[in-house]
């Protein structure tokens, strides 16, 4: 008799969620919820998981998208993939306007008319996007037409990493993913199978000839997007520099070289995590385009640490000028952009 995939998936959530909340009692942290302005301790984004913390919940997670689908009716799973889009949205708008820094720390929530009044919005066009957001847990309704703040709308604050994420990245990634699918299956067939930077999905969303990366290219010619988008990743590395920092034995890999080299490194994030938990290796090299140099100086003086972690202009798809001995790190990267995946 084979083994049934509901009952499965549903003692593997519940034996992830036993370890997720032994991890958070034996550090002596509460329960995260959903129902408080207030963020909790595991939502900072220096916070590093124990290895048991982490692999409990990305089984959760994993076993939780499992079971919708199992459970759902395909077509309202396809509904919801196609108004997806209505979310992410949404998100932008309530970053763009602020609504979480309006709603501050309040735990019974600001009414849906002062909210329309310090926006500058009407209020009917705009509880409707509040309401979708509750429903997806962005925001709280404690009461009727009273929104207010949660664990996920407080990263979204003007000031904080998530703020550059949910405005400059969700709209990049938006009109990116327009020309995605004719990106993969282009009428062309010259276009369909060359990989270059030059045939992706972002030439045929901004319909231009251009790359998004490299010499001459929009990041390039409009130093404002470099900025922006450089901003933007600072709130993606972060989540990660922790856990990398501490998985690998930094100290011995550098032990010798002249310098850890970070390439297309943003904002040094990562450069300066490490430089944080390892005091002994002396120098770090964050590379990336000239426009984001602005932008990660400024992140890199605000933590401390100018005379360890240099920023220096580099093209990552030309040659690497560094010559030496050096420990090269690349993580992510950015696909329907530049036909790379790292």
């Amino acid at each position: 008799m084979s083994l049934s995939e509901i009952t499965s998936l549903q003692n593997t959530l519940n034996s992830a969620l036993d370890v997720f909340k032994a991890e958070l009692a034996a550090q002596n942290l509460s329960e995260p919820s959903l129902n408080t302005s207030k963020p909790h301790p595991i939502d900072d984004i220096a916070y590093l998981p124990t290895p048991a913390m982490f692999e409990a919940r990305r089984v959760a997670l994993a076993s939780l998208g499992l079971l919708r689908s199992l459970v759902q009716s395909p077509y309202d799973a396809l509904a919801a993939n196609t108004w997806m889009t209505l979310e992410s949205a949404s998100v932008r708008l309530a970053a763009e306007v602020d609504i979480a820094g309006v709603l501050a720390n309040s735990e019974d929530g600001v009414s849906i008319d002062e909210i329309a009044q310090r926006t500058d919005i009407d209020g009917l066009k705009l509880e409707r996007a509040l309401r979708l957001l509750v429903s997806q847990g962005w925001f709280r309704e404690p009461k009727h037409g009273y929104f207010a703040n949660n664990r996920l709308s407080n990263v979204i604050k003007k000031g904080h990493p998530g703020f550059h994420l949910a405005t400059y990245m969700n709209d990049l990634f938006n009109k990116v993913t327009v020309g995605f699918s004719e990106m993969i299956n282009h009428p062309d067939p010259n276009f369909r199978k060359n990989t270059d930077p030059l045939h992706t999905a972002f030439q045929l969303s901004y319909k231009t000839e251009v790359a998004f990366f490299g010499a001459d290219g929009w990041l390039t010619k409009d130093p404002e997007e470099a900025i922006k988008f450089g901003l933007s990743m600072g709130a993606v590395g972060p989540t990660s520099d922790p856990g990398v920092a501490a998985d690998f034995r930094w100290a011995e890999i550098a032990r010798g070289k002249d310098a850890i080299v970070d390439v297309g490194g943003g904002q040094g994030t990562l450069c300066c995590s490490l430089a944080a938990k390892y005091p002994e290796i002396k120098q770090f090299i964050v590379q990336d385009l000239p426009e984001t140099r602005a932008a990660a100086e400024s992140f890199i003086e605000s933590k401390g640490f100018s005379d360890k972690v240099k920023f220096e202009a580099q093209d990552f798809f030309k040659p690497q000028r560094r010559k030496g001995k050096y420990v090269f790190v690349m993580q992510r990267g950015t696909f329907p952009f530049s036909n790379k995946y790292i």
